[in-house]
């Protein structure tokens, strides 16, 4: 009878263990996804402007995002190189770009929870080209919202989203792709093919913090049953 009371307790504070990390390993952790496309309407013409737009299709990250990072890329043959002026929002996104590096990164003042068009890419087309058709694409999608200790959503991996341009017809060859996070602690800044880490080895600490409390707790719940138990 005593040898199973005492086993009983060892099992009561493996489990108190188990719960405590599970919750907060949880808690940190949040099953995010986002949906991005690119569109456009335009046809691809020697002279011409074809304009592209970055879309937020769906958004479920906890209070939202505010930071998308990734690489522009595009046939230098057929495109003009873009500069600042020629990424256009009318919903309060800032974009940033990199011409040496391609990289590209969108900024806003404000939490994003629903779909909204991002920004209007105008890519000038060369005055003389020999395709017929030719594809966009914004790859190595990371989006944020804060880093996970401050209550952001971390870094959330967006699969790569292309659209074709071509003479006859532009079709979106990507719409809409849905990822999960990758639940790292990263800080949102501009020009960088993926957002600095930042804390990651905060979780840690804290997992060590919580199994030294609960180790504690535990002992001293043994110690004051154990005289029951003998």
């Amino acid at each position: 009878m005593k040898t199973n009371l005492k086993k009983a307790l060892v099992v009561i504070m493996i489990a108190i263990m188990v719960i405590s990390i599970g919750t907060l390993v949880t808690a940190a952790e949040g099953n995010y996804s986002v949906g991005m496309s690119l569109t456009s309407n335009s046809k691809l013409k020697a002279g011409d402007t074809v304009k592209i737009d970055v879309k937020l299709n769906s958004i479920s990250a906890g209070d939202g995002i505010d930071t998308i990072a990734g690489e522009l890329t595009f046939d230098k043959n057929v495109f003009e190189t873009p500069t600042a002026t020629d990424f256009v929002s009318t919903t309060s996104w800032t974009p940033t770009y990199a011409a040496s590096t391609n990289m590209i990164t969108f900024m806003k003042n404000q939490k994003v929870t629903s779909a909204e068009t991002v920004v209007t890419i105008n890519l000038k087309v060369k005055d003389t080209i020999s395709v017929k058709s030719t594809k966009v694409t914004l790859g190595d999608i990371i989006v944020s919202g804060g880093t996970v200790d401050t209550g952001g959503t971390g870094d959330i991996e967006v699969k790569d989203i292309s659209v074709t341009i071509s003479t006859e017809a532009t079709t979106p060859t990507q719409p809409g792709t849905t990822n999960t996070t990758t639940n790292t602690k990263k800080d949102s800044t501009t020009n960088t093919k993926t957002l600095p880490k930042t804390g990651l080895g905060q979780l840690g600490i804290i997992l060590v913090i919580v199994l030294a409390v609960v180790g504690i707790f535990s002992y001293v719940l043994y110690k004051k049953t154990e005289k029951y138990v003998k």
